[in-house]
């Protein structure tokens, strides 16, 4: 299978144009909607307080189905490019010294989906900003993964375009995806995705948000995810 990948490239200045060595992946979803071309869009319209730009994004973001499981946009698992890859953004957001040598090292990859869920008393799953998801796109992990049992669902297309995107990139860099987070995968109640002194300190491979920061929810310990990265 080979990817597809649409480029919806950002504005000038909204990313570094540096080109940098890559040695490492960083999984993170965009606490949001379905569309992948939206949140480069909101990337471009993101400001500080003094109105400069703030180079926060990934280079790859991967659409998926609505809230309520359906794709008319189109948009499940397609797979935007927002600036060459060879370049870099923030991403991360660390208050470490290393925050911006780990920046440049890495590629990030966003799933569009808007994490974790509440379960109303009748039966509802609201998000963060009380949207409702449909029952069909919930994740049920069975244990509380940073507070929360319920999470939006990761489909299946997401995760087909993620690992063919993790292969492409796995070839051109020379990055070992069986390094970072697949060694930990079986870890119990989704400890592997837990803060990990490895990634904090800059060892390559493949890791998630959650990797380096406790206050992320990206991405969440879902079964066919981790099935997905131990097939690697």
């Amino acid at each position: 299978m080979s990817i597809q990948i649409s480029d919806k490239i950002l504005e000038k200045g909204e990313y570094v144009e540096e080109k940098t060595t890559k040695n490492t992946i960083y999984l993170h979803h965009t606490a949001g909607s379905h569309r992948a071309d939206w949140t480069i869009d909101g990337w471009n319209k993101d400001r500080t307080s003094t109105n400069a730009r703030l180079r926060v994004a990934t280079a790859f973001v991967i659409g998926g189905p609505d809230k309520m499981g359906t794709d008319k946009d189109g948009m499940d698992g397609k797979v935007f490019r927002a600036y060459n890859e060879d370049f870099w953004a923030h991403h991360l957001g660390l208050k470490t010294e290393n925050n911006s040598i780990l920046n440049r090292q890495s590629i990030g990859i966003e799933i569009c989906n808007y994490g974790p869920l509440t379960k109303t008393k009748d039966g509802k799953f609201l998000t963060y900003v009380n949207s409702e998801v449909a029952a069909s796109q919930v994740c049920d992990l069975g244990y509380l993964y940073r507070g929360f049992q319920h999470h939006q669902k990761y489909s299946d297309k997401q995760i087909a375009s993620l690992k063919e995107l993790l292969i492409m990139l796995s070839s051109k860099y020379k990055i070992n995806l069986k390094s970072g987070l697949v060694p930990l995968l079986d870890l119990p109640k989704g400890a592997g995705f837990e803060i990990n002194t490895d990634a904090l300190a800059g060892k390559p491979g493949v890791w998630s948000h959650t990797s380096v920061r406790r206050d992320k929810f990206d991405i969440h310990p879902q079964a066919e995810l981790i099935a997905m990265l131990k097939s690697l």
